[in-house]
């Protein structure tokens, strides 16, 4: 894994055993990803229950892993897919775009493999199938009731708290965008719109958007030999009429590359300007302007 980033997991538990197959879930990730707008850069399997993709922005690990033992739960899990996504730059991305992509994997996974119990990111809470599907706006697995989790007789120093007051409770804080689960920027509508089918990572648009920008400021810029000398002569006739303009032009021109399209529109203003300053034009116009403004 990368080293110095902030890992999120999570992860699906069954009650029984299952023959996961590495591969097929690690396609199941590549569509959610795309689904969400990322451009997916690889899928690897690195042996036969471990599996990354990464994103532009994102890097996931998928385990299989065996006799998994969890807080929650009264006995280990046979069966275990542990989930874990990092920001390849924490500047970039946020920790909410990050968990949220890997809600949405945790929905794409739970709808594919259907678990006895689904581990929310970064706790120890453990939902079972039925209230992760409430939670999620999912439709409950049909014809496959949640394994009954019966409570082991242990002796214990304080006394547990009751489980439908729990279940409440956990409800209330995912309804009301508790920060300690969704950072402190949490608003009604943000859980809604993770699960949205048409929502993409306002993070993914603002990069693609720069980089289209960056892609039309470099198609301006000249190559051949003969267009670069005009830039540059255009540049020194507006430096000789208009020294300003001309002074930028030439440092754009050392800056960023010789932009025949720029110099030819500045100079067509200049001596249009100039032409208007001669016959005086520019001043009339003035002139009627302030009689027009009082």
């Amino acid at each position: 894994m990368t080293t110095g980033n902030t890992w999120a997991t999570a992860g699906l538990a069954f009650s029984r055993f299952r023959a996961l197959d590495i591969v097929e879930l690690a396609n199941h990730v590549v569509g959610s990803f795309e689904a969400l707008g990322h451009r997916v850069q690889g899928s690897h399997i690195l042996s036969g229950n471990r599996a990354m993709v990464t994103t532009e922005q994102l890097e996931l690990y998928l385990t299989i892993r065996d006799d998994v033992t969890l807080a929650a739960l009264p006995a280990p899990s046979p069966a275990y897919l542990s989930v874990a996504i990092a920001s390849k730059d924490d500047r970039r991305t946020s920790t909410f775009s990050r968990d949220s992509a890997l809600a949405r994997v945790l929905q794409k996974l739970y709808t594919e493999l259907t678990p006895d119990f689904v581990k929310w990111i970064d706790t120890d809470v453990v939902l079972s199938a039925a209230d992760f599907a409430r939670a999620t706006g999912l439709e409950p697995a049909v014809g496959k009731q949640p394994a009954k989790v019966r409570p082991r007789r242990v002796t214990c120093a304080r006394t547990l708290p009751d489980i439908e007051e729990t279940n409440d409770l956990l409800q209330q804080r995912i309804t009301s965008q508790d920060p300690a689960i969704f950072d402190h920027a949490a608003a009604p509508d943000r859980l809604r719109k993770v699960f949205t089918e048409n929502w993409v990572d306002p993070d993914v648009l603002a990069s693609e958007a720069a980089a289209e920008k960056v892609a039309r400021d470099k198609a301006d810029i000249e190559h051949a030999a003969p267009l670069r000398l005009s830039a540059w002569m255009l540049s020194f006739a507006v430096a000789l009429f208009a020294l300003p303009l001309g002074v930028m032009l030439m440092v754009l021109n050392c800056a960023k590359g010789e932009n025949l399209r720029l110099a030819s529109q500045t100079a067509a203003l200049t001596g249009t300007f100039i032409g208007f300053q001669t016959f005086g034009t520019t001043a009339h116009a003035m002139t009627a302007l302030q009689g027009i403004i009082g």
